[in-house]
């Protein structure tokens, strides 16, 4: 037997029906996982939110821009 992942929004009518007739099937089984993202507390997921909206306003740095500001720090101090 293999087995398949399927994920799908729940909050989606289609997705719904969907699922309720995968589960008139008898040879479909269901497991539900949770995702790591809904057990996270209110603080990490403002952080998530903050990174999220840095990143879509362009409020980013790149790695090596970084690093060269950290080395010319450094090197001028």
């Amino acid at each position: 037997m293999q087995n398949y992942t399927l994920k799908i929004a729940e909050n989606n009518a289609q997705a719904k029906a969907l699922i309720s007739y995968l589960k008139t099937l008898d040879f479909v089984q269901f497991t539900k996982e949770k995702d790591c993202y809904d057990e996270l507390d209110e603080v990490s997921l403002a952080t998530i939110e903050r990174g999220l909206n840095d990143l879509s306003s362009g409020a980013i740095h790149t790695d090596d821009a970084v690093r060269n500001s950290i080395r010319e720090k450094i090197l001028n101090a």
